[in-house]
This record gives C-alpha cells, structure tokens and sequence, in this order.
C-alpha cells in the first residue's frame, strides 16, 4: 500500500489510500479527504511547530502524488540523497552531529540524478575514497525550519558498501563530529539517540 510518512517537531502526518487498521487515532486526528476537503481544510496546521497531535489524511482513490503536493503546498519543497552504508561485516555508517547520530546525505545540486546526489554527499561527508551504490531503499519526509521558511525535505536513500579499512574523514564544515561503525545489535542504543524520521527508515528496511 502506498503511503507517506511526514516527521514535523512534535507530530507526524501519515498520508494513505486507505484506513490501516493497525492506525489507532481518535475520529478528529483522522482526515477523510476529497476535493472539497483538500479545498478548505487547513493543512498548515499539522506541519505547525506547536502541533503535538499526529493525524492521518485518507485520501481514498486520489493521485498520491498530486495530494502530497497539495497538502504540503505551504511548506518550501527540498530534496536530497543519501546512504545506508554497510561494510563486510553489515555494520552500519553513522555520522554524529548536533548531539544526535544520523546517516549521512545532503542537498540535490541541478544536474545531476539523484543516485549521483546520493553517492556525492556521503563521499563528501565521510571522506572514504571507495564507495559503491547499491540499489534504491525508500524515501523520508521531514519538516524544519531554515532561511526564515517551513521546509520539507524528501530524502532518497540508497544501499551502499565501504570496506571497514577505508579511512573515514568527517566533513568538520558540514558540522560533523564523528563517524561511527555501529553494530546491528547496537542499532536500538544509536536508533533512541537519532531523528524520529532515521528511526523510521530502519524500522521498515532492516529486518
């Protein structure tokens, strides 16, 4: 089943086609959407930073894509790339910045495809000089605040594979602190220090 999962500061909003019936929230956090609704309900206000209410948004038959479109049309749209990173022994690339752990990726540059984002921006940020792209993961969606605007940014992330002798650099100007190879039973430790939007990505792609 398709569906989107938006992180904001304090909520999520989860867009579908259909009611999952593991989705327990009360009748008022739950909006069944047609053209009329998309048309006057107030969607700004679940990407509010003092919206602690998470909601879902029931699209039934509409376009996904074009309803993602309209729902977040108050936001400023970004979009970026980045990597899984696993080694021969399927430990797991992390990078430490701002007091969180995180994966690495970064901004899409005009011109490129994003496979090609995806694989500059962790070589930059780790400073490894071998890196190999894998296939396609999924994609996150998170809200935040930069250059006096509310923006969403749609991350790409990609399996990759470095070997555990490569010399990893962190990008100090991009604020990095430290990389880390974390060990898949250490995940949840790293995971609870992470963004909800990280937690998520792992919680639907590593088994």
């Amino acid at each position: 089943m398709q569906s989107y999962t938006i992180f904001n500061k304090n909520n999520k909003v989860f867009i579908t086609k259909n009611l999952p019936s593991d989705k327990f929230l009360p009748d008022n956090q739950i909006i069944y959407c047609n053209y009329e609704v998309l048309s006057s309900y107030n969607f700004a206000s679940l990407f509010a930073d003092g919206q602690t209410q998470d909601y879902i948004v029931v699209i039934d038959n509409l376009d996904m894509d074009a309803i993602l479109k309209k729902i977040t049309a108050s936001l400023y749209f970004v979009k970026a790339a980045g990597g899984i990173v696993r080694n021969e022994r399927g430990d797991f690339l992390f990078i430490y910045r701002n007091g969180f752990w995180d994966l690495p990726k970064g901004h899409y540059e005009e011109g490129e495809t994003i496979e090609q984002t995806a694989k500059r921006e962790v070589l930059e940020e780790c400073g490894m000089k071998y890196l190999e792209l894998k296939e396609y993961l999924a994609s996150t969606f998170h809200t935040y605040y930069m250059h006096g605007r509310k923006e969403i940014k749609q991350t790409f992330w990609y399996c990759m594979y470095c070997n555990s002798s490569e010399t990893l650099v962190p990008q100090k100007e991009e604020g990095i602190e430290r990389l880390e190879w974390i060990k898949k039973e250490d995940l949840p430790k790293i995971l609870a220090q992470s963004y909800p939007s990280v937690r998520y990505l792992f919680e639907s792609i590593i088994h």
